[in-house]
C-alpha cells in the first residue's frame, strides 16, 4: 500500500470519509448536492449572524 503522502487528493479524500464511516453511496450524494443546490442565498447580514450563533454554541 502507498504511503499517504503518495496518494492522489481524491485517495485521500475517499481514505478519510472511510475512516469517519460516512455512507459514499451515489444516492447519499446526489441528495445532498440537491440539499446544496436548493439552497436558498444568505445575505451578508444573515452569515454572521449564523456565525455568531455557532460560536455561542461552541462556547457552551
Amino acid at each position: 500500500m502507498p504511503k499517504r503522502e503518495d496518494k492522489s487528493q481524491i485517495e485521500k479524500f475517499r481514505d478519510a470519509a472511510r475512516e469517519l464511516k460516512t455512507d459514499q453511496s451515489d444516492a447519499a450524494f446526489e441528495a445532498v448536492a440537491q440539499k446544496i443546490a436548493h439552497a436558498p442565498k444568505l445575505t451578508q447580514e444573515q452569515i454572521r449572524e449564523l456565525v455568531r450563533r455557532k460560536r455561542g454554541e461552541s462556547e457552551r
